[in-house]
Parts: structure tokens; sequence; C-alpha cells
């Protein structure tokens, strides 16, 4: 019996990391060069929905290598920034998901664990709630991490590699970045006043989360109300 479900769990692990890196591929880029959507994030929610949340953040790292691996980008640092960034999106998704699923009280064991004995349809509620929830966790959280953390990691290893800005350091964090003169030509944008900077943060990734997060909970929920009406 645990050799059966253990095959089973390969199975399906297999499976849906190989759906999340083709989905993980299909990129569309939206201005910035890091900036770009894909809904692999919706195979890493059904992961935690039949086979766990560990095995959905295995999922994320798994998604990861192999995508930067087919690109041949697996040793280009700003990829590799860039990649840990979606790798965090998806963390956020996953971990959102999981806390709105036990406020509503629609949480239940991986459905390889355990079948749904009375699946029920899916209510407004629950609708509104995951995708209202996930659209708005990851754009604020996102949008916050890239503010103070993400972006200056970026700019500064795209810097490193490229010369492009002309810092005078690598930074970790905004405040140290925003004292460079490089931020008064960020891609031939005027970054060097704290409130140019937020602006256009918040401008660029509040498309790319906005949609991200609509998207992925959108498809997300119907597959979600098949899957537990299915014997797995």
């Amino acid at each position: 019996m645990r050799t059966n479900y253990s095959i089973k769990k390969l199975i399906f692990i297999a499976s849906l990391a190989a759906i999340s890196v083709v989905f993980g591929l299909i990129e569309i880029p939206l201005g910035l060069p890091w900036l770009k959507l894909d809904v692999s994030e919706l195979a890493i929610l059904v992961a935690a929905v039949v086979i766990g949340y560990k095995g959905a953040f295995g999922l994320v790292l798994v998604r990861g290598i192999f995508r930067q691996a087919f690109q041949g980008q697996l040793f280009m640092p700003t990829e590799l920034i860039g990649e840990a960034i979606a790798m965090i999106a998806s963390s956020v998704l996953l971990l959102t998901y999981y806390g709105l699923s036990k406020a509503i009280k629609t949480y239940r064991k991986p459905l390889i664990l355990e079948a749904v004995v009375d699946p029920k349809s899916l209510t407004t509620k629950e609708v509104i709630t995951i995708i209202a929830g996930l659209t708005i966790s990851l754009t604020v959280i996102m949008i916050t991490l890239n503010i103070f953390i993400l972006t200056p990691i970026y700019l500064s290893a795209y810097d490193a590699l490229f010369g492009f800005f002309g810092f005078s350091q690598f930074h970790v964090t905004v405040f140290t970045l925003l004292n460079d003169p490089g931020m008064s030509n960020i891609f031939g944008v005027d970054l060097s006043s704290w409130e140019l900077y937020v602006t256009y943060i918040v401008v660029n990734y509040a498309l790319l989360n906005v949609a991200k997060g609509l998207i992925t909970s959108m498809l997300f929920l119907p597959i979600k109300s098949t899957l537990e009406k299915v014997e797995l």
C-alpha cells in the first residue's frame, strides 16, 4: 500500500513539475527585463491541493532549476536573481492560499491522501476570497519587497554584469541605492528621488502582479473544484 502511494505521488510530482516548467517557459514580457508574466503558479497551487504544501514548495524549486537550465541561463547572475524573485512570488501565493483556505474553512488534506467524500461546488464567498486575497496579497507583498530589497539587488547585479547604470557599489537595500548617482539613469529614466523610484516600481509591478494573481486564481479554482470530484 505504501509503495503504491509513493509511486502515485512520484507520478503526480513529475507530471506537475513538467507542467509548471512548460508554463514557466511561456513568458510574456511586460517592459522591464525582469518583468515577465507566466502562469506556472497554476500547477504549483494544484500541487498544494493534490500532494500537499511540502511537495508544492519543492515544485517551486524544481521549476526554477529546470526553467533556467532549458533557457541556458543557469549561471547568469541576473537571471538567477530574477528566478529567486519568481520563487518568492510563488511562495507568497502558496502561503496566502493556505491562510485563506484555513480562514474560510475550505482547507482539506491533500487529495492523494484523502478523497473528498462530499465535494461541494464553489461558493461565491470562496471565489471572491481566493481571487481577491491572492491578487492583493501578491501585489502588496511583491511591490513592497521590490521597493526595499529585491529591485536594488537586481539592478546592482545587472549593472555589475553589463555596466549600464554606473553604480559605485552593490546595493542590497533601497536606502543606499537612492544615494548612488547612477540612479539618475535607470533604463533611461531618472529615479534619483524616493518619489520617482517608488512610483516607477509601483506602476511596473502592479500590472504584473495583479495580472498574475487574477489569471492564476481564476484558472485554479475551477480546476480545484473538478479535482475534488475525481478519485485520484
